[in-house]
């Protein structure tokens, strides 16, 4: 019996669903073997055991053993096997997809952010929708009234695009670059005002400023939770933070300190920042709990999203301010390897069988 136009379709879309998953799975296991030969080079060659205990766990946990490699790098980096992992490819694959959902998706439109959070500590100065330029209030302004807006206090302001995200389209502009740009050339976005960074990530990265990426998820009971946390920093040549050469270093979710190590772009490890030298170990991020209690407070306030990456930076009023949120794909593996387990508890590493069946 020939099938329905409908069923045709369905078949085709449930093909290509599949074909685009096996792909992204080749993808992310071939960044985790080359995540784990760079670990061990510097570190040496991982244990058969551990190398075993992640092969194991992949399969008779998690449901199969494509999810071992990112185990493997997790198991390199801390020295030993730590059930309640939970995968980069498992996180991306099956636990977003089936708890972040759709709504997850409008993380993404920077210039409806404000209109979700509605907090002061957005830096957000105006809009650009559909090639009209609107206020923070999203009241409409002309490109007159906009150009007195962005520049009163500071002779750059910053413009990030609709669905970009790590540092994509992020322009800085002065008054001139504004008044070039004209009418109608920019996409959709939002207009913000550059953040001073507090004395204290000044002294690590002067020319960039710094992220602190504040990680929290939704508990079972339905209450938020801070469930990881580290700090990104730029090199000397970076006007952003850029994942090519960042230096990421992690963070004790409950108490705000750094750990003694850092780690390169390529997961090198060191114990100070390459540039200006800043030894990490022991060193309290100011006024974290108040950034910590921030992220727990908005992520309550819009609970329909498991897991939230927050970008923040203190500045030097020692406010938290807010770069970035990100819903549908924040990043895990790096806490998972360094801090994590980072999720036991919530039930995630059943979430396969939901989805096989």
């Amino acid at each position: 019996m020939p099938l329905s136009p409908t069923s045709l379709k369905n078949t085709a879309a449930a093909a290509a669903t599949r074909a685009f998953t096996g792909l992204r799975q080749i993808h992310s296991n071939h960044q985790a073997r080359a995540v784990l030969r760079s670990v061990e080079r510097q570190r040496g060659p991982t244990g058969k055991a551990l190398v075993r205990c992640a092969d194991e766990y992949a399969r008779e946990v998690l449901g199969s053993a494509r999810y071992a490699p990112w185990l493997q790098v997790y198991a390199a980096v801390s020295g030993g096997f730590r059930e309640g992992w939970i995968p980069d490819n498992y996180y991306g694959l099956v636990v977003d997809p089936l708890k972040g959902g759709e709504v997850a998706k409008v993380a993404l439109v920077k210039s409806f952010t404000n209109r979700i959070l509605g907090t002061d500590a957005l830096p957000d100065l105006a809009y650009v929708i559909d090639g009209i330029y609107y206020a923070r209030d999203y009241r409409p302004v002309s490109a007159t009234e906009l150009t007195e807006i962005l520049f009163a206090q500071d002779e750059r302001t910053v413009f990030k695009a609709d669905n970009s995200y790590q540092g994509r389209s992020v322009t800085f502009m002065t008054r001139a670059d504004f008044s070039a740009s004209g009418p109608g050339r920019l996409p959709d976005g939002v207009f913000q005002a550059p953040i001073r960074q507090h004395d204290f990530f000044a002294a690590i990265s002067p020319r960039s400023t710094a992220t602190l990426r504040i990680t929290t998820a939704r508990e079972l009971d339905g209450t938020i939770a801070v469930k990881a946390a580290y700090l990104r920093l730029g090199r000397a040549s970076d006007d952003i933070v850029s994942c090519r050469s960042h230096v990421r270093v992690a963070v004790d979710a409950a108490r705000g300190t750094l750990g003694d190590t850092g780690y390169l772009h390529d997961w090198q490890r060191t114990d100070t920042h390459p540039d200006t030298r800043f030894r990490f170990a022991g060193q309290a991020i100011p006024h974290y709990d108040e950034a910590a209690q921030l992220c727990r407070s908005l992520h309550q306030s819009c609970p329909h999203m498991l897991c939230l990456g927050w970008d923040l930076c203190i500045d030097r009023q020692e406010r938290p301010r807010i770069m970035e949120w990100n819903a549908r794909y924040n990043d895990i593996k790096f806490s998972e390897a360094t801090t994590g387990p980072c999720f036991r508890g919530l039930g995630w590493e059943h979430l396969w069988k939901r989805a096989a069946a």
